[in-house]
């Protein structure tokens, strides 16, 4: 597991930790943020997620490395003082950890469905804490799979996986373009549908 300690907010070798602000950009690199020690424990957990790199604080980079050793990480992971976090990324990051995750490929709507008894649909929900809280939620009540329309946000925003406490990590969802045409297709398969909404009156 390479350790390299940076020299300072202007370190070139953390320069891809200057988008984390910028959630388009993050996916344009094909990765997303895992964000807080908590987090990254659950990504390093799962086989299915593959490091990029991790920038960490001296007490998280303790907190983490028996977990760290034990996956023998070959992606670098960079030690910085923690008053570093705002000049690298902007923000005031008082957990001291983060870490740039492969992006896994997209599941298939189809794949989703097939294996699912209990499906939650999102329509059009684009709060990245609302979001998250659906996937913790989800995965509270035992949910298979979380199924999204076009322009919900996305669930590997590192502030949706932090509501969710890590769930939209380990809950499968898939992204679907037959809105709202999927609906049909879900009651085909069975499915009896429950819907519920904030508007009033709604039909």
């Amino acid at each position: 597991m390479p350790i390299e300690r940076i020299a300072g907010p202007d370190d070139p070798r953390v320069a891809a930790y200057r988008s984390v602000s910028d959630p388009e950009l993050v996916r344009s690199l094909g990765v997303f943020v895992a964000e807080g020690r908590l987090i990254v424990q659950r990504v390093i957990g799962d086989g299915r997620y593959v490091f990029d790199s991790a920038l960490v604080s001296e007490a998280a980079y303790r907190s983490l490395a028996p977990a760290l050793e034990a996956m023998s990480l070959r992606a670098p992971i960079y030690v910085c003082d923690a008053g570093d976090f705002f000049g690298i990324t902007g923000h005031d990051l008082h957990r001291g950890c983060l870490a740039l995750v492969l992006r896994p490929p997209p599941t298939a709507v189809v794949d989703v469905m097939a294996r699912a008894r209990t499906l939650v649909v999102l329509e059009a929900v684009t709060n990245a804490d609302n979001v998250g809280g659906v996937f913790r939620n989800a995965a509270a009540f035992g949910a298979d799979a979380v199924l999204l329309s076009p322009t919900c946000c996305d669930p590997l925003y590192r502030k949706a996986i932090r509501t969710s406490m890590g769930a939209a990590l380990r809950v499968p969802f898939a992204r679907t373009g037959e809105w709202p045409a999927v609906i049909s297709t879900i009651r085909a398969l069975g499915f009896a549908i429950v819907a519920l909404t904030p508007r009033g009156p709604s039909e």
